[in-house]
């Protein structure tokens, strides 16, 4: 009928959703009402011996305007917020310095990558943060050989993907896990006419 419905208001047909945690009306009191989402979340919360969480990360709040527009709301527990809004590197920024410095760089290098990274953090961040520090640079490393290996057997068919794509294909899975096949297409489409 053209009207938008909350996931309990409607018939499933047993297909798995989320928890639903509330439903709050024009009215109600949101604060509070976060409040004890927070409160039931944290309960969840359990610390594991590898100073890592684990349990309900957080759930999301989808507030329906007047206008009938949908806005999303995040709502985590404490534990989990002092965690995302810690200071310090983490690792997609590692991983994304990592990839920007390939821009001038053939391969990741401890010391160049150490030069872009002081540009946002401390060397105490970087030292705490080394043993993560390199194995990005090791992962970033095992990607690039990856690729390179991907693109010699594919240049060494002499076919390119836009001429014969199911040749190209059929002669690469001989060489690759079939589970790899979607990167290896993805690689060559990418980087193999370069």
């Amino acid at each position: 009928d053209g009207q938008y419905r909350s996931i309990d208001e409607i018939d499933r047909l047993g297909v798995p959703v989320p928890t639903h945690l509330g439903h709050l009306k024009a009215g109600d009191d949101p604060v509070a009402a976060y409040g004890r989402i927070r409160e039931k979340l944290q309960a969840t919360i359990q610390s594991r011996d590898d100073d890592k969480l684990s349990g309900h990360e957080g759930a999301v709040w989808y507030v329906t305007t007047a206008k009938m527009e949908r806005v999303l709301f995040k709502c985590k527990p404490e534990s989990v917020e002092a965690i995302h809004w810690k200071g310090g590197i983490n690792k997609a920024a590692v991983m994304a310095t990592c990839w920007n410095l390939l821009e001038t760089e053939d391969v990741p290098d401890y010391g160049k990558l150490e030069r872009l990274l002081l540009e946002e953090y401390s060397q105490a961040e970087i030292d705490a943060f080394r043993e993560h520090i390199d194995a990005c640079i090791a992962f970033v490393g095992e990607e690039l050989s990856f690729r390179e290996c991907v693109l010699e057997a594919y240049h060494g068919i002499g076919i390119k993907l836009n001429e014969d794509k199911a040749s190209v294909m059929r002669m690469l899975s001989s060489r690759f896990p079939r589970a790899l096949m979607k990167k290896v297409f993805t690689l060559i489409s990418r980087y193999g006419n370069v």
